[in-house]
């Protein structure tokens, strides 16, 4: 397996790459816990082994999943399948998708946002029995726009790579509901968290409203709703008159800095025909004079990045010399970096230092150019 691995990282992105894969298969895989439910279905479940110890986190198996999508696609299912079980249940009466499914190894309900307890340590009660109408979680630290775009893309991709169809029909009801709120809100997002919560609340995000209209392209072809496909032509249009398509375009809707907008990947790797290949052209070759040493920073709020997002954003280059360009510091950081800890996600590209994370399960996220 190996020798597979790497070879396969050989052809898609060149030594560089391969140093970046080899370092992070096994610790992704590592990085979950495959279980069988009580059905004798697979049920594979990501570990927040680094930040505040999640189960089924549903923003941290979203990046992970090109590697499993590359080798085993089912297992992208068996990351969806308890997060579908648990908005299932009637404590969960959101009509967007929950963030987790408990603490580990408990998976007794969404513990982000939950307004008691706090703290890293604290004991959550099971949520999963409580009666619908409970108070629980606090709506201002929910990712609605996020996990809603995120549960859409992974069953679609999933399922375009060779993944049973089954799980997506057998929680239609949840899809429905989950694209409704994507349609109404995601094309211009308010104030909320995305998957770098981290750099905190963010209104009008950009990658937050093409991972909406992703989502909604995502949920037309898994369900073959034309009306839905008509929806986001006309997303996608509106996005591409507020960003432009010379490059260089902005962090919010308000025109305020810039970002990687790595949630377009879909864009590319499932064919949506969503921004013309002139689009990302433009955007990638915009990214080049912003790379630091040690890769291209996340956005302009700072010099951090995440290596899972800047190899999502590679893939998205036609350019070979832009993916290598992109590529090359990463792999840079990863020999050179002082930071004596397993491949981090989040590290500074001036100093090599590691922000935070280690050994995490996004690192699943870095063979997007296998896809």
């Amino acid at each position: 397996m190996d020798e597979t691995v790497s070879n396969d990282a050989q052809k898609a992105g060149g030594q560089d790459y391969e140093d970046i894969v080899n370092a992070a298969w096994r610790h992704t895989f590592a990085a979950h816990k495959l279980i069988a439910t009580p059905k004798g279905e697979m049920a594979f479940l990501s570990k927040e082994n680094d930040s505040n110890g999640c189960i089924g986190t549903v923003d941290v198996s979203y990046p992970s999943i090109p590697l499993f999508l590359y080798y085993c696609p089912e297992l992208v299912n068996a990351l969806c399948r308890p997060v579908l079980e648990f908005a299932s249940m009637p404590v969960w009466d959101c009509d967007f998708a929950p963030h987790d499914v408990g603490r580990y190894p408990l998976a007794t309900g969404q513990v982000y946002a939950a307004r008691k307890p706090i703290g890293r340590t604290a004991s959550h009660p099971p949520y999963y029995l409580y009666p619908a109408g409970t108070d629980v979680w606090d709506p201002r630290y929910q990712m609605p726009v996020e996990e809603c775009g995120n549960m859409l893309i992974m069953l679609e991709a999933a399922r375009a790579f060779g993944a049973d169809k089954a799980l997506a029909d057998q929680y239609r009801s949840l899809l429905d509901s989950w694209v409704k709120y994507l349609v109404q809100y995601g094309e211009d997002p308010a104030e909320q968290l995305c998957t770098d919560d981290f750099a905190g609340h963010l209104a009008h995000n950009v990658n937050l409203a093409a991972k909406a209209i992703v989502g909604v392209a995502c949920y037309a072809r898994l369900t073959g709703n034309e009306s839905c496909t008509t929806q986001t032509k006309t997303m996608a249009a509106h996005l591409l008159e507020k960003i432009g398509d010379k490059g260089n375009t902005p962090l919010t809707l308000d025109g305020q800095g810039w970002s990687m907008k790595y949630n377009l990947l879909w864009d590319k790797v499932l064919h949506l025909g969503l921004l013309p290949d002139s689009f990302y052209a433009a955007e990638t070759a915009s990214y080049l004079p912003r790379i630091n040493t040690y890769g291209l920073p996340l956005d302009s709020r700072a010099d951090y990045t995440k290596s899972d997002w800047i190899c999502w954003t590679a893939r998205m280059a036609d350019d070979p010399a832009v993916r290598a360009a992109l590529i090359a510091p990463v792999a840079k950081e990863l020999h050179e970096t002082t930071s004596r800890v397993p491949f981090s996600d989040w590290y500074d590209t001036k100093t090599t230092r590691f922000v935070a994370f280690i050994g995490r399960s996004v690192q699943g996220g870095l063979f997007a150019l296998m896809l």
